[in-house]
């Protein structure tokens, strides 16, 4: 995003921040954040489950509106979600 000495670029669109998480959930990363912009990025602002793709953490930009991860497992297949969630 244009910032300090690279004020003159153009923000990035949150199309290509999709398709972006797309690639990476695609190359079997588990965790994938489209980029900063609170509530354009349609999923991939959360966190969701690898192994059964429940909704854990519901987030807006940087604040979590909902946290599902109970323990650390998800509740509905308890597969164990890596992170610190207490």
């Amino acid at each position: 995003h244009p910032d300090y000495k690279h004020e003159d670029a153009e923000p990035t669109s949150a199309e290509i921040l999709q398709r972006a998480a797309d690639i990476g959930q695609e190359a079997g990363l588990h965790y994938v954040y489209a980029g900063n912009l609170p509530g354009k990025v349609g999923r991939w602002e959360n966190t969701y489950c690898p192994s059964c793709d429940e909704l854990l953490v519901e987030r807006s930009g940087f604040s979590i509106l909902r946290n599902r991860v109970t323990g650390h497992s998800c509740p509905k297949c308890r597969n164990v979600i890596a992170g610190i969630w207490e």
